[in-house]
């Protein structure tokens, strides 16, 4: 659910893109380019963001309504979330790195659950 609302959100957007993502148990990461050729209309990661969050929760909801998953606990989503303005090249590869390796590390995570 997660992928498919990430990618529609995306795509939603004109000059908006995402080379990397990846979906975790209680997180996500991705890399999303934002081409600001027209500034008047680019619209920002806040707004892809909330987007996104916003959709992933109406699904989540229509999903406990089912039965298909549990409940949730007052939120799905933390209120913000991190962002990173990648400036060059090697900066750019050192994150696509990190969230290729990042499902490897799950274990290790303080949230980990088998």
């Amino acid at each position: 659910m997660i992928t498919d609302i990430f990618t529609k959100t995306i795509d939603a957007y004109k000059n908006v893109y995402c080379t990397k993502y990846v979906v975790m148990p209680n997180h996500f990461h991705a890399i999303v380019e934002i081409e600001r050729a027209d500034m008047e209309s680019a619209p920002t990661l806040s707004e892809i963001m909330q987007t996104f969050k916003r959709h992933t929760i109406i699904e989540y909801i229509k999903l406990v309504k089912q039965g298909t998953v549990p409940p949730f606990d007052k939120k799905v989503w933390q209120r913000s979330f991190y962002d990173h303005v990648i400036r060059n090249e090697e900066g750019y590869q050192k994150i696509w790195q990190y969230i290729d390796i990042n499902p490897a590390k799950w274990a290790d995570d303080r949230f980990y659950v088998e």
